[in-house]
């Protein structure tokens, strides 16, 4: 029987992401998620993030007119 992880050191921070991907518009997106399993998928946004330039520009897009906003951005961004 293996002894498990090994601990990791300093502080944790969770964030929990619920996101809507919609066929004929995000299906590179969903065959991303869909390759990978539940239980790694975490594993793969983590890889995504850090490879290429997601995290070059961090302002956020801007909404196209069809686009409906959930929230209130600056609300948001305001902790």
């Amino acid at each position: 029987m293996g002894r498990g992880r090994k601990p990791k050191q300093g502080v944790r921070h969770k964030y929990e992401i619920k996101l809507y991907l919609w066929e004929g518009e995000d299906d590179d997106l969903i065959a991303f998620f869909e390759s990978l399993p539940k239980r790694k998928r975490a594993a793969g946004v983590r890889m995504a993030l850090r490879s290429g330039d997601a995290l070059a520009n961090l302002s956020p897009p801007e909404p196209d007119d069809d686009d409906e906003m959930d929230f209130d951005l600056d609300d948001f961004l305001s902790f």
